[in-house]
């Protein structure tokens, strides 16, 4: 199979300061956040650290995203990562926000996998313009 992985792809996504990060395990919890995440979606820092991404997801597009992940798992394809997607983002008081998510993937040579993603709000007092990709 061809490699659509970047190495440093997760550490070039983290630099991006002024965009809310997430970075989640080969599991699909989530073991980093950076504080502009916090701040736009309300969450306490750390407090997603450990959760399931399915914690920032509506509920209505969990099945959906744990199918997707479950796939992943078997192909190591995606037709999702690097490239924007419009998808809610779930607050911490619950509400949701259309965010730009820019997802990235990458294989450790240990053979495990991060994945993360910047999200750009595209609505509320923290929307601003132009595209998350890196």
């Amino acid at each position: 199979m061809v490699s659509q992985w970047t190495p440093g792809a997760v550490a070039a996504l983290r630099q991006k300061e002024n965009l809310p990060f997430v970075r989640a395990d080969a599991s699909g919890d989530i073991v980093e956040t950076n504080p502009r995440f916090d701040e736009v979606y309300g969450w306490q820092p750390g407090a997603l650290i450990g959760e399931s991404l399915a914690a920032i997801l509506p509920a209505s597009f969990r099945e959906f995203h744990h199918a997707g992940f479950a796939r992943f798992q078997l192909t190591e394809s995606s037709k999702v990562v690097n490239h924007p997607l419009t998808l809610a983002t779930v607050c911490s008081d619950g509400t949701e926000l259309q965010s730009e998510h820019y997802i990235v993937a990458e294989k450790y040579p240990d053979g495990s996998w991060s994945f993360a993603a910047t999200l750009r709000p595209l609505e509320g007092p923290h929307a601003s313009s132009g595209a998350a990709a890196p």
